[in-house]
């Protein structure tokens, strides 16, 4: 199975990008599985995904980052037996450490082939964010294989220019795709890297 583990900050567009994501991944025959992170006692996304028709877990809580990565490993090994999935998509929660969980999914759950970390980042609050959770958002993006700057349909181009070169800075191995998920605008060059 491949993993696709989708961070970003609160409000990033994390749950709008996965379902997007997952539709497509499923309309080109792709078996799909969701991985739902939730801070909370409640999962508000889990219910929604679901809605959508998709296979979905959850774990709640705390983040799968730290105090819950042996859930991680538990919820992966189900998936494997109970849904045989090819493809699985973890939506951690906003404040997760991508660069955390890889090496615990690498060293625990042997039925994961491949790992791809995708970091979105919100382009209308990319610099506030950026000076305000400092730490946290430039984690995500260094850990990252696939940035994906969203919400370009809510800032000017010299914005959306301001913040590629941003985050080259920040992770220069990563592939940069500005999207508007909303919009679902340059979806298609995403998929592309995802591929």
């Amino acid at each position: 199975m491949r993993l696709l583990l989708i961070s970003g900050f609160l409000g990033s567009g994390k749950t709008t990008l996965l379902l997007e994501i997952a539709r497509r991944l499923v309309a080109a025959s792709q078996k799909v599985a969701i991985i739902e992170n939730e801070v909370g006692e409640v999962g508000i996304d889990g219910q929604y995904l679901r809605q959508e028709g998709l296979e979905v877990q959850e774990i709640f809580g705390g983040c799968v980052c730290c105090t819950l990565s042996v859930d991680l490993v538990t919820t992966l090994k189900k998936l494997e037996k109970s849904v045989r999935p090819e493809r699985v998509i973890l939506e951690a929660t906003g404040i997760a450490r991508p660069g955390d969980i890889v090496p615990t999914v690498r060293r625990y759950a042997s039925m994961v082939e491949e790992i791809q970390v995708l970091a979105l980042v919100d382009a209308a609050r990319y610099e506030m964010l950026l000076e305000v959770m400092n730490p946290l958002v430039t984690a995500q993006i260094g850990a990252a294989d696939i940035v994906a700057v969203n919400k370009i349909d809510e800032v000017e181009q010299a914005a959306v220019q301001g913040v590629e070169a941003s985050v080259k800075e920040l992770n220069g191995e990563a592939r940069v795709v500005a999207i508007s998920a909303e919009q679902k605008t340059n979806l298609e060059e995403l998929m592309d890297a995802l591929r």
